[in-house]
């Protein structure tokens, strides 16, 4: 889920880049598909890292340890 999320993050920055430079070209450019992506991309990359964290607290509660 990690690895999806920076490819769609990337991918999200590289159409914003370009949809910058179509707009200073003068064309009609659109901003709202590079930022789904760029935010899909860090929604995904969060939840990956926070599914990371609750399995080290569960880890670390089944083998007795305290749960900060």
């Amino acid at each position: 889920m990690k690895i999806a999320g920076i490819i769609l993050l990337v991918i999200g920055l590289l159409a914003a880049v370009g949809a910058i430079i179509g707009a200073s070209h003068g064309h009609n450019t659109s901003f709202v598909g590079a930022f789904a992506f760029i935010v899909l991309g860090i929604f995904l990359i969060s939840r990956a890292n926070k599914k990371k964290e609750e399995v080290e607290k569960k880890k670390k509660w089944e083998e007795g340890g305290k749960i900060d």
